[in-house]
């Protein structure tokens, strides 16, 4: 499985803009095929935002055509995919871009755990209504159509202009629709710094159980972009998993979560995040989090519990270790930060001594005497008792 840390564009969308005239390529490419094209959910919401960025990831919705005929109409501007067909979706790359293109989704009914097992019925010529209303959030049950008019059927401008996270409709069925959609409203008032609204706070609360069936990449996905989208607010993300019971429900009772401010790129953010989440406790597991990433982990438990020198548990993770010492250092634990960045002065590893196993050899030393030496050397440099130059390391082992 490829997580978040294997597969960046999957969260992470490049700051500037999709140029506009691609889009006019687009909606005029589908209006001359006959049929009506919307750029529907999160692109739209940005636009609506101050001080947002034009979002990179824009999806249209489509009426009056088959998908047969989308691909059609598209092929002259560039890569049509059909992967998504039993969706009624198409994938489309133009000018270097990736669009997807979706039919008014009627129903949909989930099937399993997984993103992808859901029953979908589609209707090409059903209102853009019909599709706004399954959608999660009133923020994300916007339209805008080709001549730039928004559709907007349930208050979602006001409640960006207030910045709330509303459920369309009934709270209670969208998250038995696709229970992820607690997690959801929690990343993005953490991710814009925005409000629950009261009966869509309570429907998380009353419907917790659900978000046990959803598959551990998700859940993933969601946390990251709160941990980077949202990292000045993490404050407000460890609060709201308290208060809902999401977090507990999710990664157990153990769950105890720290608050930091992340620095660096999405990369970084994401790997300091889970660290200080799960420092102390919960199953991290359940998101089955690339090893790369429980490596921080692991490496920032040893150094937390502070009863080995660093070069012992370290020593083949020198470029891991600052971002461990912020981590540390945020949540109060000084002094082990301290440790580890007074050994980042130090040889961490026998690679790094002024010394090979060749002049132990030249010394006449064998097998296990080469390192055995080498580590009493490693041991007797980080308690200043030597330098890491030959001579002084020659001399030490000679003694």
């Amino acid at each position: 499985m490829k997580l978040l840390l294997e597969n960046w564009r999957e969260f992470v969308r490049l700051n500037e803009a999709v140029n506009p005239a691609t889009i006019e390529k687009i909606e005029a490419a589908l209006k001359q095929g006959g049929g009506e094209s919307y750029i529907v959910g999160g692109a739209v919401r940005d636009e609506l935002m101050p001080d947002t960025p034009p979002s990179k990831d824009i999806d249209f919705l489509v009426r009056g055509l088959s998908l047969s005929d989308i691909v059609a109409a598209l092929s002259p501007l560039g890569k049509v995919s059909q992967v998504g067909r039993s969706f009624g979706v198409v994938a489309a790359t133009v000018d270097g871009e990736e669009f997807d293109f979706a039919l008014p989704r009627t129903s949909e009914t989930k099937t399993g755990e997984k993103h992808t097992e859901f029953d979908v019925e589609t209707d090409p010529n059903a209102p853009v209504e019909a599709d706004l209303g399954r959608r999660d959030f009133t923020i994300n049950a916007l339209a805008k159509d080709a001549e730039g008019n928004i559709v907007d059927l349930f208050g979602g401008q006001e409640d960006l202009k207030n910045k709330i996270i509303r459920a369309v409709g009934d709270p209670n069925e969208r998250f038995e629709e696709d229970p992820l959609r607690m997690l959801r409203a929690i990343q993005f008032a953490v991710r814009f710094g925005f409000t629950i609204e009261p009966k869509t706070l309570d429907a998380i609360k009353r419907n917790i159980d659900g978000i046990g069936s959803v598959a551990g990449e998700r859940l993933f996905m969601e946390l990251a972009k709160a941990w980077t989208k949202g990292s000045h607010n993490t404050d407000i993300l460890v609060s709201l998993l308290s208060e809902t019971g999401v977090g507990k429900k999710i990664f157990g009772e153990d769950f105890d979560p720290h608050a930091i401010k992340a620095e660096g790129d999405p990369r970084d953010k994401t790997i300091s995040n889970f660290i200080a989440f799960f420092l102390e406790g919960g199953d991290y597991t359940v998101m089955r989090p690339a090893k790369e990433v429980v490596q921080y982990l692991k490496l920032t438990q040893q150094a937390a519990d502070n009863t080995k020198p660093v070069y012992e548990y370290a020593g083949g993770h020198r470029d891991k270790l600052p971002l461990v010492a912020n981590v540390l250092r945020q949540i109060g634990m000084s002094e082990q930060a301290d440790k580890i960045e007074e050994a980042l002065q130090l040889p961490l590893s026998p690679s790094e001594l002024a010394v090979s196993g060749t002049d132990m050899m030249q010394l006449g030393l064998r097998g296990k005497q080469i390192g055995d030496a080498l580590m009493r050397t490693l041991d007797a440099i980080h308690n200043r008792q030597l330098d890491n130059t030959y001579d002084d390391i020659v001399g030490f082992i000679g003694q």
